[in-house]
């Protein structure tokens, strides 16, 4: 079922997971690009390569926002993205799915995906990954482990919410992303759960909330405690970047538990 959003871009509804892919309130694209591209691209900037893994693919928004934002903020770096999908059926509906003007690349990125699950152009290189995300990033692990693929230094921590998608959500998860990052990995996520922040802390995520004009906060998760300073000009997009004391949390609320497979 197609929705529309509020700044008019379409998303779709999950029956499966009961949940719309996007935030209605905040608009399909603005979501994105506010939450997870321009973080990264701007706490990146600086970075040769992007080596990005995306969870989930999806209707794929951060996977083309992605190529679309490196074109137009002049990102010349190699841009490489992992996206796990668990759902094989859902690529073959959005070959018609109607995206945004910003996304006019979607159809021939969508198209070359159905057919070979690898899509490449220029700097940018996008690898589609069906199949269950935890078992994928096994797959991940081991190859680091062997030296067959660099570590991740950006992370879109994108499924369906923790009460909805729990498994993506967890302690043992996010451990699993702290093996598979870089020190100075981004990880961008929608998601305000007090729960969840406690089970990326404990895995030794520090989490910050990032304030913007045009979207709800989202969150931001790195392996350092505070941002250095001179990352925090370039993030001119956003009104503030406060840091989340989950000591603070756990202190003012004794029952505070994390997710736990």
């Amino acid at each position: 079922m197609q929705i529309l959003t509020k700044d008019a871009s379409i998303t779709l509804y999950n029956m499966g997971f009961d949940e719309a892919y996007h935030n209605v309130n905040d608009g399909a694209l603005q979501e994105t690009l506010h939450k997870h591209i321009l973080p990264a691209l701007a706490l990146k900037k600086e970075s040769q390569t992007l080596n990005v893994l995306d969870i989930c693919f999806g209707l794929g928004f951060n996977a083309l926002s992605l190529q679309y934002a490196i074109k137009k903020f002049g990102f010349n770096g190699r841009v490489n993205v992992d996206s796990p999908e668990i759902n094989g059926e859902l690529l073959n509906t959005l070959r018609n799915h109607p995206y945004p003007k910003e996304l006019e690349c979607a159809g021939e990125v969508i198209d070359i995906l159905q057919h070979k699950q690898e899509y490449h152009k220029e700097n940018f290189h996008l690898f589609l990954h069906l199949g269950d995300a935890r078992e994928i990033l096994k797959e991940f692990l081991d190859a680091i482990k062997t030296g067959k693929r660099e570590k991740f230094n950006v992370i879109f921590q994108d499924p369906f919410s923790p009460f909805k998608n729990h498994h993506l959500w967890t302690f043992e998860y996010f451990k699993t992303l702290y093996v598979l990052s870089s020190n100075d990995v981004i990880v961008t996520t929608y998601s305000h759960n007090s729960c969840m922040l406690y089970s990326a802390f404990l895995a030794g995520f520090y989490s910050f909330k990032l304030v913007q004009k045009n979207v709800r906060d989202s969150i931001i998760f790195m392996k350092v405690k505070e941002i250095p300073k001179e990352l925090l000009q370039t993030l001119d997009f956003a009104e503030k970047i406060v840091a989340i004391n989950i000591e603070n949390k756990i202190k003012a609320n004794p029952n505070l538990k994390g997710l736990y497979d």
